[in-house]
């Protein structure tokens, strides 16, 4: 029997103040978790912004990166989880899994089950991926999924405040060269020397027989996904919520020197 999970949706005919609070919208969604003891799934589009992970706090010159990327049109936000800078856009859609947890020996364990839902998804349209690292791509990491050797969706964790939050970004049409040139640029103005492979990555539509695909088609599979292993029962935020993604995105915003 499935269990019941809050499903929290943010579509592109979200209201544009809705849209703007995408960075922060599954960190609040996973302290409901916390909270009611709940599972809860999020699928969410977004207004184009970066996101940075733990380890950029600690670039040369992460202030005037940050700056350049303002320049550039991006707001720039820390996540909570794992991870380095990704680029999300109106080109990616993004997914999120919160549970009420404290273990951190479940780490990979939780990886697995709880994104379970995207890989059943993309299967479901034709898509066969799995877990797996891309070696030089950006936000390279061990549980990312994989096609055909190549990153598209890149998918992070956090345990902490009672809750476990995997989440994570299908790359749809989002030029991986473009992106990963960006990206580049910014590490190099921080003083990073990490290097990119733009081939490491692609979007679902660059696959073999995937051109057809469209953003709807893709958040359709993602939510048949999930609904194989729970019952999603739709319920937007609170007011309460509301004001708190307010404050966490303020909180979670970098603003360059």
């Amino acid at each position: 029997m499935r269990e019941d999970a809050r499903f929290v949706h943010l579509s592109a005919q979200s209201p544009a103040e809705e849209l703007l609070l995408s960075p922060v919208l599954a960190e609040t969604v996973a302290r409901w978790s916390a909270d009611r003891q709940s599972t809860a799934v999020v699928i969410r589009h977004q207004r184009p912004y970066i996101l940075l992970g733990p380890k950029d706090r600690r670039l040369p010159r992460l202030d005037e990166a940050v700056a350049w990327l303002n320049r550039q049109g991006y707001p720039v936000f820390m996540r909570i989880g794992g991870g380095s800078a990704v680029l999300l856009d109106e080109e990616c859609l993004s997914f999120a899994i919160s549970k009420p947890c404290r273990d951190f020996t479940l780490w990979e364990a939780n990886f697995r089950s709880m994104a379970q839902g995207v890989i059943d998804g993309l299967r479901g349209i034709g898509i066969d991926c799995g877990f797996g690292r891309a070696e030089g791509s950006y936000c390279e990491g061990p549980y990312d999924l994989v096609a055909d050797g190549q990153k598209i969706a890149g998918i992070a964790q956090a345990i902490r405040g009672g809750f476990a939050l995997v989440s994570g970004m299908l790359l749809i049409r989002q030029d991986p060269v473009a992106t990963t040139a960006l990206l580049q640029e910014f590490y190099r103005r921080a003083e990073s020397d990490l290097v990119l492979n733009p081939d490491a990555v692609t979007a679902l539509t660059r696959l073999p027989h995937m051109s057809h695909l469209t953003t709807e088609m893709v958040e359709e599979a993602l939510k048949n996904g999930f609904a194989r292993h729970y019952h999603l029962v739709p319920e937007p935020l609170t007011p309460e919520e509301l004001q708190l993604a307010h404050a966490l995105l303020d909180e979670r915003q970098l603003r360059g020197a």
